[in-house]
């Protein structure tokens, strides 16, 4: 059964829009990786906005969890300066769903367990009118979408799984 990313992804695909989940890190490189001709019609979240949890935080060995070299009393090189450390997540043992590896360094939810995301999309005036021309859209296929009408804010899409 498709939840409603799904579904909205394949009917936005048909309307000319560029829409994708999980592309590359952050918004400045997954932009670089956007290969569309209208960039007006471009809907993508990124590694960042779907990543795991980690909530395997420990205190940093090195300087006891305060952040600073007690020697030169400068930012801890092993946490820097955070005073923990996060251990790459490499078993996946916990999860109770197979994550999404696709983009090296990081483990994302796929849509069916995030549930929703923000989403980035061109600001432009243009950009801006053609979001707000899908929104009957992103409503039929079961999803809401919590946006403030803004070019300098992103939409927040949530669907049923």
């Amino acid at each position: 059964m498709e939840n409603g990313f799904t579904k909205l992804q394949t009917r936005l695909r048909k309307e000319g829009w560029f829409v994708e989940w999980n592309m590359p890190c952050c918004q400045s490189c997954a932009w670089g990786e956007v290969e569309h001709t209208d960039m007006t019609k471009v809907l993508f979240n990124h590694s960042q906005d779907c990543e795991v949890p980690d909530t395997s935080e420990e205190d940093c060995e090195y300087c006891d969890g305060t952040g600073f070299d007690d020697e030169d009393d400068v930012h801890c090189a092993h946490c820097e300066g955070e005073g923990f450390v996060s251990p790459l997540f490499n078993d996946f043992e916990d999860l109770d769903y197979e994550p999404d590896i696709s983009v090296s360094g990081f483990v994302c939810m796929p849509p069916e367990i995030a549930g929703s995301s923000m989403f980035c999309f061109d600001g432009t005036d243009e950009g801006v009118a053609n979001l707000k021309a899908i929104i009957p859209i992103i409503e039929e296929c079961g999803c809401k979408i919590y946006w403030n009408g803004s070019g300098k804010t992103r939409p927040d899409i949530s669907w049923d799984c």
